[in-house]
């Protein structure tokens, strides 16, 4: 995941990689995931930038497609019994990961993951996404995809 700076006094010290203000508010990071320093995305990745800059970036859809994508790839080589694939869509990834008990939603739209304990998962899908995800693009993901969570089973507890 990215390095992100903070100050003394917890604001942060980083910049954000579009607009090159210092991070404040709601913030979009990656981890290095396109290593090919020629890539016009690569100086993009491995970095933050504020949610509201990331929102309106013009690249912002080809970009979220590329880091769902390798999210993806990264899935399939960690796959082992830890985790439970419980849904793989076109637009979405639903993993489960037994040790932590965690639901780890990742969307094509937003480039995110959401990470909930199981304990959340029916509150959440009640109503709770709407005041938890960042407006604009999580939100917009995630109501695309709701009736499918919904009818998710989480497996039972080893």
């Amino acid at each position: 995941m990215a390095l992100i700076l903070r100050n003394p006094d917890g604001t942060y010290a980083s910049k954000c990689a579009l607009c090159g203000e210092v991070l404040s508010g709601s913030i979009f990071a990656t981890g290095r995931f396109i290593t090919n320093k020629f890539h016009e995305f690569y100086r993009f990745s491995d970095v933050a930038m504020h949610w509201s800059c990331y929102v309106k970036w013009p690249q912002q859809s080809r970009f979220a497609s590329l880091y769902f994508e390798a999210a993806l790839i990264m899935r399939e080589r960690m796959r082992s019994q830890n985790w439970k694939t419980l849904l793989k869509s076109p637009e979405a990834f639903v993993g489960y990961l037994f040790a932590e008990h965690e639901v780890s939603l990742i969307m094509r739209k937003s480039g995110t993951d959401v990470r909930l304990h199981r304990s959340r998962w029916q509150a959440w899908l009640n109503g709770g996404w709407q005041r938890e995800c960042r407006p604009e693009l999580e939100r917009e993901a995630i109501s695309a995809i709701l009736s499918q969570l919904q009818e998710l089973q989480l497996p039972d507890p080893p």
